[in-house]
């Protein structure tokens, strides 16, 4: 429980610096070189605390005028939380269907070499590729898949969950595939391929179970890049999220709040997908 707390000192620590540095490092226009305000850290935090303690957020600053954080940030946490979690839930989906329970198909080793292709590529340039085609595709067919306008609805929130899933798929794919076949050629398998079990028996009931730890583990590695997809999507597409409050805004009150945000958002998802994987443990596979 005092590691617990202290983790989490040290987090809300490096959060509020994180958030305090542009007022923190200047640049002196004399010598051109940057000059460090440390002294400017006591006020920032206590201005921080005391809007808190007042019981709302702090303001920012939209299109020149200033808003309350705490009336606008309700929407843009759940429209972040539904790209976050969609992303990274397809990305598990993904990479347990076709890295375990239909790897043995072709048209699974087809998929595999396409994957292997696209890691090669760095996330931003496939970003930036995936827009390209929307656009293109909306030029020969009429078909709008994707919008730059923040009310559009369906339209701006769909195809950034696809984007973030990227990362997510890639990375957790090649994790799931490798383990497999290294599953594979344990002796507990193939004993049960010598008694005649079927295929997707041994998938679930031997070789789901020991790789389910591998996928626990990495977990926090995939939110953490579906997190790092986020910043780029939002930013490029003009979503309606939780980054506005970091990219729009200078000063300490709205980005701290928002990074606060991304890290409630990656606890969120942590915990849903952990949930959602036990109950399909406990649903299918006998212990």
């Amino acid at each position: 429980m005092v590691r617990f707390f202290q983790q989490a000192l040290i987090i809300i620590v490096l959060i509020l610096f994180l958030a305090a540095l542009p007022a923190i490092v200047m640049v002196n226009p004399e010598t051109q070189g940057i000059k460090w305000e440390v002294g400017n850290i006591p006020t920032l935090f206590g201005s921080f605390f005391s809007s808190l303690q007042e019981g709302g957020l702090g303001t920012y600053e939209l299109a020149g005028k200033t808003r309350l954080i705490s009336e606008d940030i309700g929407d843009n946490f759940l429209t972040s939380l539904y790209i976050i979690l969609t992303g990274v839930g397809i990305g598990v989906f993904f990479s347990l269907i076709f890295g375990i329970f239909i790897s043995r198909f072709r048209l699974t080793k087809v998929f595999n070499a396409f994957l292997n292709l696209l890691a090669s590529i760095p996330d931003f340039i496939l970003i930036i590729i995936s827009l390209i085609l929307a656009i293109k595709f909306y030029k020969a067919t009429g078909i709008r898949v994707v919008s730059l306008i923040p009310d559009s609805g369906a339209l701006n929130i769909w195809f950034p969950m696809i984007l973030t899933a990227i990362a997510p798929t890639l990375y957790l794919f090649k994790i799931v595939a490798v383990k497999y076949y290294q599953a594979s050629g344990e002796d507990f398998v193939r004993t049960a391929v010598a008694k005649g079990l079927a295929p997707n028996y041994i998938n679930f009931q031997h070789i789901f179970k020991n790789i389910e730890p591998f996928i626990n583990a990495e977990l926090t590695k995939v939110i953490s890049l579906a997190i790092g997809n986020l910043f780029i999507i939002e930013y490029l597409m003009n979503v309606p999220g939780i980054t506005k409050f970091i990219f729009q805004n200078g000063s300490m009150q709205p980005v701290a709040i928002g990074l606060f945000s991304m890290l409630l958002i990656s606890f969120i998802t942590y915990a849903v997908v952990r949930v959602a994987i036990y109950l399909f443990k406990r649903g299918f596979i006998y212990e």
